[in-house]
């Protein structure tokens, strides 16, 4: 692909993503129109990369499917069971057909990722792995304008693994998920710090999140563990469940904060664009 294009579409994600974040950070919350201009420009650059050479009904099913992959996650109406079986037994087709017949195709080889990553991100997000539907629709965004590491002017860094599989599988959108949640983790190192200084050493509490005055959590960005404990999900909401959650014996609550996980995602991104995916130096 033109390295021109893909210079553009790192400066789009990019940008994107970076305005994302300050919505992430101002209110937990993320308008859909950042994940359509992605979607775009990824859907801009899939039909190049399509047209590049012979154009097959296989290439044109796989170009259709992200399409209706990008129609799911920017359209949030309900719709009635039948409409959702057939929506969804297309997108399942148009990329199976062309993985069945034609997988020897570099084209079909290089966009594996944007199923697989489909599949997997919406099974983390109702498996409660991914709590955010605003991360979920990052994530498959980068999967339909990146399934394919971008190779541009030396970078990344690490070389990618000749082998043609490899990468499809070990893919651009499954990196910048490895490590944005590498650097979620990371606060897990002041929260036990703070929480030892404290006298707050409850394991694995103390890693989680902190303690606070029950009255104080509402309107803070916390979801209460106890709440999380009790139904194994974490409500949506600001602080009102916490403040409502059952206090220790001191009156207070533990509480963990709501990470605005499109900031460890927008560091991720230019990480693995710029230094690649470390599992490749094994």
């Amino acid at each position: 692909m033109n390295e021109i294009l893909i210079v553009a579409g790192l400066i789009v994600t990019i940008a994107v993503l970076v305005s994302a974040s300050v919505h992430d950070l101002r209110s937990r919350e993320v308008p859909d129109i950042h994940w359509a201009i992605i979607c775009i420009a990824g859907l801009v650059l899939l039909a190049a990369a399509a047209f590049d050479g012979e154009v097959t009904i296989q290439r044109m099913m796989i170009l259709a499917g992200s399409c209706l992959i990008v129609a799911d996650i920017l359209y949030d109406k309900e719709r009635s069971p039948a409409v959702d079986t057939v929506f969804y037994a297309a997108i399942a087709v148009s990329f199976a057909v062309p993985i069945i017949t034609a997988l020897e195709d570099g084209f079909v080889q290089n966009t594996l990722a944007i199923p697989i990553c489909y599949l997997l991100f919406v099974v983390l997000f109702y498996a409660g792995v991914l709590v955010g539907g605003a991360d979920v629709k990052c994530l498959i965004s980068l999967a339909i304008i990146f399934p394919m590491y971008p190779v541009v002017y030396g970078i990344p860094v690490i070389d990618i693994p000749a082998a043609d599989m490899i990468p499809s599988i070990v893919s651009f959108p499954l990196t910048v998920l490895l490590y944005a949640s590498v650097i979620s983790m990371l606060l897990m190192i002041p929260l036990a710090v703070r929480n030892i200084r404290r006298g707050d050493t409850e394991f694995p509490n103390l890693l989680l999140g902190y303690k606070i005055d029950a009255g104080e959590a509402e309107g803070l960005y916390v979801w209460p563990m106890a709440e999380k404990k009790k139904k194994g999900a974490l409500p949506d909401t600001n602080g009102e469940d916490a403040a409502s959650a059952p206090e220790n014996g001191d009156g207070k609550i533990w509480v963990t904060p709501k990470i605005p996980f499109i900031l460890p995602i927008t560091a991720a991104v230019i990480i693995t664009a710029v230094i690649g995916n470390v599992i490749f130096l094994i």
